[in-house]
């Protein structure tokens, strides 16, 4: 068994035993005490609450602009829990409240479901005309969202309009199912969407969303079948703090591995690229080459670059259609691995240690695994995994040599040569375009395909191209 299994099974048995202890209990009533403490469930609903402010404060810090509809709807999900749990805590008799208003019963239900509901919507593909007047308009829906908020509390918790919600029929039980189920259906649908960017892209700010939502989901079935003032009932409060403290526990490791804060916008804004190749659409291969491209804004277009270099090496080589296709979705998702490197280490600014250079090495199985779970790019999964293999064996991941190297990774290596010695880095100027050509002459034969060199050597030649000298043309 890997490690990742045995990670995968700890991280199951973690959230599972919460459920587990909670059905126990209601089998067995009698180890379900009632436990009515006034100034202990104000104390862990502020806690809660200011929580859930402070998970909205830090998607809303770490993202450039609101203009991202995943991230304000997921901020705002936070807001909505942090401002209408508050109420459930403010509301507590003997604290704020004289006595037992239905703002305190009403504020439970409703702030796991809206913010289950917004936690959902951050995750679906909305239509191109609500998307665009959301994105166009982030400032002014996190305004309006706001000013509810904000109004509910002073209805709430001012003497004089404290029985605002008493019309509610919070205590009728088809009403309390038709929220909790609600609940349940969107929040099981938001840890769904959430695992399956997971699984593409590995990111703990992904897995630590997961987590949370699946604590939230058993929140809910708590708050449906518990016992009001019982241990089971408890357990609900409880377990609304430990998804707050997954969540931020995955976003300080996200922090830490990437070295900057909006490295947790990245991860939560990423769109659905898995589900949606596997659907069959070209969008997202753009999304994804900008998600790669993004967390080294240096060498933005690099993956564009490379894939206009391999086809015209192809189409010089002569590959049939179907060939130059798988080509050139191979050279723009041959870095796809990258995603799951840290910023950090794509943009230091000097060479990489040796432990340094192994995580980036990674980017090559790690595409080869993506590209695996993905139909339309299964056939593409070994170019990419073996792009930085060379003839000698000198390369990886696999040390492959000569002709057991895919011709198409061979040619997606010059390309990638070629450009990578071109480009700017933080620790080193660009190579002229005659240094770069000098070098990869050099190794031609030896690490890289002599006939992919050549190629490459005629596309430069030909009329319209950049100049290259004569003896290039002619090598």
């Amino acid at each position: 068994m890997t490690n990742s299994n045995v990670i995968k099974g700890i991280g199951l048995v973690v959230l599972a035993a919460p459920l587990i202890a909670f059905l126990v209990l209601l089998a067995k009533p009698s180890w379900d005490p009632m436990l009515m403490s006034m100034s202990v469930h104000f104390y862990v609903v502020s806690f809660t609450a200011i929580a859930a402010a402070i998970a909205c404060g830090i998607i809303i810090a770490s993202a450039r602009t609101l203009h991202e509809t995943r991230l304000l709807f997921l901020g705002l999900a936070f807001f909505v829990i942090a401002g209408i749990f508050a109420v459930h805590g403010l509301t507590t008799p003997g604290i704020v409240a004289d006595g037992y208003y239905k703002s305190l019963s009403v504020s439970a239900w409703l702030s796991v479901a809206l913010g289950c509901g917004l936690a959902a919507v951050s995750v679906i593909n909305l239509p191109r005309t609500i998307d665009g007047f959301v994105a166009t308009r982030g400032g002014m829906v996190f305004s309006g969202v706001a000013a509810f908020i904000f109004g509910y509390i002073l209805l709430s918790v001012t003497p004089a309009t404290e029985t605002w919600l008493d019309w509610v029929p919070v205590g009728n039980r088809a009403f309390q199912l038709s929220m909790g189920l609600s609940g349940l259906a969107l929040v099981a649908f938001a840890v769904w969407r959430y695992y399956q960017a997971y699984q593409f892209a590995r990111l703990p700010s992904q897995l630590a969303m997961v987590g949370a939502l699946a604590l939230l989901l058993e929140v809910q079935v708590m708050l449906i079948w518990g016992r009001t003032w019982h241990v089971s009932w408890w357990l609900y409060h409880a377990l609304y703090v430990g998804a707050f403290a997954v969540l931020f526990a995955g976003w300080a490791i996200e922090v830490r591995r990437a070295g900057t804060l909006r490295a947790i916008a990245d991860a939560l804004s990423m769109r659905d690229a898995l589900a949606q190749l596997n659907r069959g659409l070209d969008e997202p291969i753009v999304n994804l080459v900008d998600a790669i491209e993004i967390k080294d804004e240096e060498t933005f277009g690099h993956v564009h670059r490379v894939s206009a270099h391999a086809l015209a090496i192809g189409q010089r080589m002569n590959l049939p259609a179907s060939d130059l296709r798988a080509l050139v979705v191979a050279a723009q998702m041959h870095d796809v691995g990258k995603i799951s490197v840290p910023a950090s280490i794509l943009t230091k600014h000097g060479p990489l240690t040796e432990e340094e250079f192994a995580i980036v090495k990674e980017h090559t199985t790690r595409g080869h695994e993506i590209a695996s779970k993905v139909e339309p790019l299964k056939d593409i999964a070994e170019i990419i995994r073996w792009h930085h293999e060379r003839l000698d064996g000198s390369g990886y991941p696999d040390g492959l040599t000569g002709e057991d190297i895919p011709m198409l990774s061979r040619i997606v290596a010059v390309a990638d040569t070629y450009d990578a010695m071109t480009s700017q880095r933080p620790y080193r100027d660009a190579a002229s375009h005659l240094e770069a050509m000098g070098e990869i002459l050099q190794a031609s034969g030896v690490t890289l395909d002599a006939r992919c060199v050549q190629a490459l050597v005629a596309v430069f030649a030909e009329p319209g191209s950049r100049d290259a000298p004569a003896e290039l043309a002619a090598a």
